[in-house]
């Protein structure tokens, strides 16, 4: 390869786009975190580790390990870091210790998009999408068993202790056969090693169960009673949808079974005599149309019963990454994330990305318009958002009576123009739904709402395809990553946008 770096990449490779747009940004948070005394091992620079992320999740690779390789064999990855070898343990450090700065890059990539003319606040999509959580649905247990695991680790920490007190109180009295009883550097030993390990493993473990039980008992004492019997009320009443489902999938396979019987028995008659049934032969039980469907609405509502099952339980997880059980769309139930993220029109920039602890989205509404805020104020944007679009699941009384500074079209049924839902009078709706009706049905609110889907639809399509269905911190160090999922999005349209503006001709001096 050539001697100079500059030669190994084309000049408008993504690595050089990457960092052109990282060395205009202001990571004065990231350096306010390193001591200024000059003790302590020297840091990597926090540019180049920023660059490196956001080139690594520009083209897909999110894993620390991922990140790690890249350095070795991606040769835009080896230019960033000037042939410099971060190891995963570096790079998870590095997103953990700036936690917040790496949430603040989504301002930064806002600010950049801005430069190149790209955000446009006259109309905002909002929406939700379901993501898989870095947790097990087998590590869930019970508050007993959690109760059990935390005593199990507490022993097991005392026992630790017992045995370090007696062996250095041995070693004391010059006794040096418990020492060796704990291995050594000879073959079948390892130094004591696994053993030192042991008890720092118990209490990172320890520490983690602690936390469980205290969100568990934090949610325990915010559901009230009347929350519990809504709950409890919606379960009776799932059960009894899913019997009737039962019932109506039972009914239109028995019919399909029979028309199909019917029409063989008719045709083994014909046959007999030489003739032939007209028409065509009908579908069996499992191809019926109407026995599709029937199954289908019978798995929708097991989905539903089993989550509200989960959230009446309410089991702490030892392995709780996510905050609640969701039901998936083909039936069924797993730990996942409700990601919302708010779009502009037209180019799609994102403004906001934040993870609701609701499988519904109507509490989302306006913590994602608040967020959406704070991010445009901290990319120097002072512009407010015009109009904001949702679908029929943020529709809420709550939500069309807040004060917000952005006029909101959100839909109340099915479709652009629907003044209600399917079977409300809308006369007999209140009064923030009937304005929102009223609203949605002229032209202007349906030429709104028909750009809803085209807006804030793509961006989740764009972001899974890139970047995967499932995410890899936990805790709060999935703000982190969604704000890299984001930055990356918007980073790699200013990035377009510039090269778009680079290569046109310049005009002539006149």
């Amino acid at each position: 390869m050539p001697p100079d770096p500059r030669d190994w990449l084309p000049e408008r490779h993504l690595a050089w786009s990457v960092l052109g747009q990282v060395g205009q940004m202001d990571l004065s948070a990231f350096q306010n975190r390193y001591r200024a005394d000059g003790q302590g091992g020297r840091p990597y620079d926090p540019a180049m580790m920023c660059g490196l992320l956001l080139y690594c999740y520009c083209k897909g690779r999110r894993s620390s390990r991922e990140i790690e390789m890249a350095t070795f064999d991606d040769v835009g990855a080896r230019v960033i870091c000037g042939n410099l070898h971060p190891d995963h343990a570096s790079v998870a450090r590095f997103t953990g210790r700036h936690r917040e700065a790496v949430c603040a890059l989504l301002a930064q990539s806002v600010a950049a998009c801005a430069r190149e003319g790209l955000v446009s606040l006259e109309l905002a999509a909002g929406d939700g999408t379901k993501l898989k959580a870095s947790a097990s649905m087998d590590a869930n247990v019970t508050g007993g068993e959690l109760d059990a695991q935390i005593a199990g680790l507490e022993e097991l920490i005392a026992a630790r202790v017992r045995e370090w007190v007696a062996e250095h109180l041995a070693a004391d009295d010059g006794d040096a056969t418990v020492p060796a009883a704990r291995g050594g550097d000879g073959p079948g030993g390892d130094g004591g090693t696994t053993a030192k390990k042991a008890p720092k493993r118990a209490a990172m473990l320890l520490q983690r169960r602690m936390a469980a039980r205290g969100q568990l008992a934090a949610r325990q004492a915010a559901r009230s009673g009347k929350e519990q019997g809504k709950l409890e009320a919606r379960a009776a009443e799932l059960a009894r949808r899913v019997a009737r489902k039962q019932a109506a999938a039972d009914k239109a396979a028995a019919l399909a079974a029979a028309r199909l019987d019917k029409w063989q028995r008719r045709q083994a008659a014909a046959a007999a005599r030489g003739r032939q049934v007209p028409g065509r032969q009908p579908a069996g039980p499992d191809a019926d149309r109407d026995v599709v469907r029937t199954r289908a609405q019978l798995a929708k509502a097991r989905g539903q019963a089993q989550a509200t099952a989960a959230a009446l339980a309410c089991p702490p997880a030892a392995d709780r990454a996510a905050q609640v059980i969701l039901p998936l769309k083909m039936g069924g139930i797993d730990q996942l994330f409700n990601i919302q993220a708010l779009a502009t029109a037209g180019k799609q920039v994102i403004i906001a990305i934040i993870r609701h602890d609701s499988p519904a989205d109507t509490q989302a509404l306006h913590p994602l318009l608040a967020r959406g805020r704070a991010v445009l104020d901290a990319a120097g944007i002072t512009t407010p958002v015009g109009k904001a679009v949702f679908d029929t699941g943020y529709a809420s009384d709550a939500n069309f009576t807040t004060a917000t500074g952005t006029e909101l079209y959100v839909a109340l049924g099915r479709g652009a123009g629907s003044a209600g839902r399917r079977g409300r009078d809308p006369a007999a709706m209140t009064q923030s739904w009937q304005d929102m009706a009223a609203r949605l049905q002229t032209p202007e609110g349906k030429a709104v709402y028909r750009r809803r889907a085209a807006t804030i639809e793509p961006v989740f399509a764009q972001l899974t395809a890139r970047l995967g269905r499932n995410l890899n911190y936990r805790g709060d160090m999935i703000d982190a990553e969604l704000s890299l999922w984001a930055a990356s999005h918007n980073l790699l349209k200013a990035i377009k946008a510039a090269t778009a503006r680079q290569a046109r001709p310049v005009p002539a001096a006149a």
